[in-house]
């Protein structure tokens, strides 16, 4: 970028001449290219803009090229933002004054080092410029919008990269979504498909929690910093709701197949829980045995009386139960035998390390063969390459799942001429 764009707490007029717009920079794509490898080692970028597709897209293409990207759209997450520890904010003003000038005012009390780039799309840029002069912040620079992922690698070139710990500053930006009420708002969701090992075809989907603003968190990681069950609860809750509208349009499709929710031991501990689920599988007419809990890893010893009792009232109403990641950790046959669970996923770790020679295949073989004298299925997770299928197959396993069929999709992408 040229320096003249860029003064040290000072706004220079002049627009640079990077070619910004939404569809690319189309004069010299082998420079882009270029600039998109220098980054890959990777910054950490706050957007603060509108909640668009097309924004959307090149966060996630910034993400693909080894940055760690976060999104905030209102005044009431800008500690969130600031807990992101971004070296890159951008900035619209014109999602409101008041967002940008609250923000622009938490970076001065912050002390923020790093840089902005504002996008000059109308009338509020000017204000918010001044006020970030006046408390000193910089370097400034501006973007013609709409802007592209290589517009904002470009920016990234010149801008150092500060050394943080980058689960600390994720668990951070959780916290303060949680504290501020804005991390259901912020909650989405995508379907990860499983396979039939024998008939090759389509077994059911699992539902996976994403965070929008936060577009790479892994799903297991939503809840670390958060200790509040009733956040939790509704969660899942919500997870439910979107795996029902899947199941409404499989079924109008003539694709029924079951769809599955992660579920932790305590939301599943819960009676609040297990009165609510039942009622809203009515509301959406949610066919017995089409709606599966994922009981998450159980990793503390001994068995909750509670929870197994509300595992066997879900079984009793139709809603089967499968034992996510086993092998992860505490996890042994004879909790397979404690629990009335119908399915076991065996964690993608345990078949990659017996698939590199760490651990003997005839692990998993025993597992498998161990359910099955029990009638209940089993699924490997993380198979990744035909070699991967072959394996799972030679091992009679019951389902797969993995990239190899693809990584979570929205439902828009499994049903794509019906409202889900």
């Amino acid at each position: 970028m040229p320096t003249s764009a860029i003064t040290m707490g000072k706004f220079s007029p002049r627009r640079d001449n990077l070619p910004d717009k939404s569809h690319g920079d189309r004069s010299d794509p082998h420079a882009a290219t270029a600039a998109a490898t220098a980054t890959a080692d990777g910054h950490r970028i706050l957007f603060l803009d509108h909640d668009d597709i097309a924004y959307s897209r090149v966060h996630r293409e910034l993400e693909a090229i080894g940055h760690k990207v976060a999104w905030i759209g209102t005044a009431s997450e800008e500690r969130a933002g600031v807990a992101f520890q971004p070296d890159l904010i951008v900035i619209n003003p014109d999602i409101s004054t008041l967002n940008s000038h609250a923000i622009i005012t938490l970076l001065d009390d912050e002390g923020y080092a790093g840089a902005l780039t504002f996008v000059k799309s109308g009338p509020h840029s000017l204000s918010a410029i001044v006020k970030a002069e006046q408390f000193g912040i910089g370097p400034i620079d501006q973007i013609e919008g709409p802007y592209d992922a290589q517009a904002i690698a470009r920016r990234l070139l010149g801008i150092p990269r500060r050394e943080h710990d980058s689960d600390l500053c994720d668990q951070r930006f959780l916290s303060w979504l949680i504290q501020q009420g804005r991390l259901l708002p912020n909650l989405t969701h995508e379907f990860h498909v499983k396979q039939d090992l024998r008939a090759e075809r389509v077994a059911g989907y699992e539902t996976l929690t994403r965070l929008r603003n936060r577009p790479s968190l892994n799903p297991e990681h939503i809840f670390a910093p958060s200790t509040i069950l009733s956040i939790e609860i509704a969660a899942t809750l919500l997870a439910v709701e979107a795996a029902a509208r899947l199941l409404s349009a499989l079924q109008a499709d003539d694709r029924a197949v079951p769809v599955a929710v992660n579920c932790s031991a305590a939301v599943l501990s819960d009676d609040d829980f297990i009165t609510a689920l039942p009622m809203l599988l009515r509301r959406h007419r949610v066919a017995t045995g089409m709606l599966t809990i994922e009981l998450t890893e159980i990793s503390y010893p001994g068995l909750n009386d509670r929870l197994v009792a509300n595992m066997r009232e879900l079984g009793r109403i139709g809603v089967p139960i499968s034992l996510d990641d086993f092998g992860k950790g505490a996890t042994n046959f004879d909790r397979i035998s404690e629990l009335p669970i119908s399915e076991v996923k065996i964690d993608r770790k345990i078949f990659q390390k017996c698939r590199n020679g760490e651990f003997p295949i005839s692990l998993l073989r025993e597992i498998i063969e161990y359910c099955r004298s029990r009638a209940i299925g089993t699924v490997i997770e993380g198979i990744e390459t035909p070699e991967d299928l072959d394996l799972a197959r030679s091992l009679n396993a019951d389902f797969g799942q993995g990239f190899f069929w693809g990584k979570p999709v929205p439902a828009s992408a499994i049903v794509t001429h019906r409202d889900t």
